[in-house]
C-alpha cells in the first residue's frame, strides 16, 4: 500500500473549474462517471473556504503584497489519497485521521495561512482530498516553482509525506521515485473518459448501423441524436490523447523493454502503465468509429469539426 500525493499548478480559468469540481457546484459530472451525487452528502471540509477560491487567493496576495504576472500560478492543488486497500482495511475514523494528518503536513510545509481549502470527497470510487493553497514563499513572493521545486525536490516531498504517514500506519511502502521511473501522471479525467467511451462503444456502433442501414426516419433521428451527444466527447478525448501521444509511446516502450521476470516493485510500475495502454487502445477504437460516421447525415462539415476541437482545447 502506498501514500499518494500529487501536485497541480492552477492558473486563471482553471481555478474556477477546480472550485466547481471540488465544492460540487455542478448538477452533473458527465466527464467523471465515478461521481455518485447521491453520496455527495458524505463529503466534508477539513479547511472550509470563507469565500470563492478567487476571493481567497486575492485576499492572501493583497495582504502579502506579492508581485504578480499575467501568467502567474496563483493556486496549487494537492491531491491526497492512498491505495484503495488502505480504505478497505481501516475505519472511517481512520480515513479522517489520514486526511487531517495530511493537511497538518501541508500547513507545516507551506505555511498555515496559505492553505485556504481542504475538501474530502467520499462520493467517488476511492476517498481523496483536494487541498488548495496560494504558493507564497516565507519571504512574501508568489512562486509555485520555488515551493514545489523540480523533480528532485518532488521526490523529497514524497519521502516526507511517506515518513509522516508511516509514523501512524507502518505498513505503507515508499513507491519508486519518479526520478527513477521518469513517470508522469496522465490526467485522471482522461482515464475515466476512456472508460466512459469504452462503455458507450456498443451503443454507438448500433447507432452508426441505424444511420447507414435501411431504417425508419425515426430510428435514424434517434441514432443521429445519440451520436451527436457522443461526438464532442470523443473529439475532446482524441485531441488530448494526441497531445499525450509522445509520453504514451514512451510508456509502451518501457513496458515492452521490461524483462519477463521482474520484482514486486517493477510489477507495480507495469500495473501503472496498463491504464495508459488502455487509453491508447480506446483512442484507436474511437477513431475507427469516427471514420465510419456518415458526416452528411450528421450535417457536420470539416470546418465544424475543427471549430469544435479548437473550442474544447481552449476550455
Amino acid at each position: 500500500m502506498h501514500v499518494i500525493m500529487r501536485f497541480a499548478k492552477r492558473k486563471g480559468g482553471q481555478i474556477s473549474s477546480m472550485e466547481s469540481h471540488n465544492e460540487r457546484k455542478k448538477e452533473q459530472y458527465k466527464s467523471n462517471p465515478d461521481i455518485d451525487l447521491d453520496r455527495s452528502s458524505f463529503n466534508y471540509h477539513i479547511v472550509k473556504p470563507s469565500g470563492s477560491y478567487h476571493y481567497e487567493i486575492k485576499k492572501r496576495i493583497t495582504t502579502t503584497g506579492c508581485r504578480i504576472r499575467k501568467d502567474s500560478v496563483k493556486m496549487v492543488e494537492v491531491l491526497f489519497t492512498a491505495s484503495p486497500e488502505f480504505f478497505k482495511i481501516t475505519s472511517t475514523d481512520e480515513h479522517r485521521e489520514y486526511f487531517e494528518r495530511a493537511i497538518q503536513f501541508m500547513k507545516d510545509e507551506v505555511g498555515e495561512n496559505n492553505v485556504f481549502a481542504a475538501t474530502v470527497h467520499m462520493d467517488e470510487a476511492t476517498p481523496h482530498m483536494h487541498v488548495c493553497f496560494t504558493p507564497i514563499t516565507r519571504d512574501g513572493r508568489l512562486s509555485a516553482k520555488e515551493i514545489i521545486g523540480n523533480m528532485k525536490k518532488l521526490s523529497i516531498w514524497q519521502d516526507k509525506i511517506h515518513a509522516c504517514m508511516v509514523e501512524r500506519w507502518n505498513f505503507f511502502e515508499r513507491g519508486i521515485s519518479a526520478m527513477k521511473t521518469r513517470r508522469k501522471h496522465i490526467p485522471q479525467w482522461l482515464y475515466k473518459q476512456a472508460q466512459n467511451l469504452d462503455r458507450q462503444q456498443k451503443e454507438i456502433t448500433i447507432a452508426i448501423d441505424n444511420i447507414s442501414g435501411l431504417n425508419s426516419a425515426k430510428k435514424k433521428a434517434e441514432a443521429i441524436k445519440t451520436i451527436s451527444k457522443w461526438f464532442p466527447q470523443v473529439l475532446k478525448f482524441t485531441a488530448e490523447v494526441n497531445r499525450s501521444k509522445k509520453y504514451i509511446d514512451t510508456l509502451k516502450k518501457e513496458v515492452d523493454d521490461m524483462e519477463v521476470t521482474v520484482d514486486r516493485q517493477s510489477k507495480k510500475i507495469m500495473e501503472l502503465h496498463v491504464e495508459n495502454k488502455f487509453i491508447e487502445q480506446t483512442a484507436k477504437k474511437q477513431e475507427r468509429l469516427l471514420s465510419k460516421i456518415p458526416r452528411k447525415e450528421l450535417q457536420l462539415r470539416e470546418k465544424d469539426i475543427k471549430d469544435i476541437i479548437k473550442g474544447l482545447n481552449e476550455r
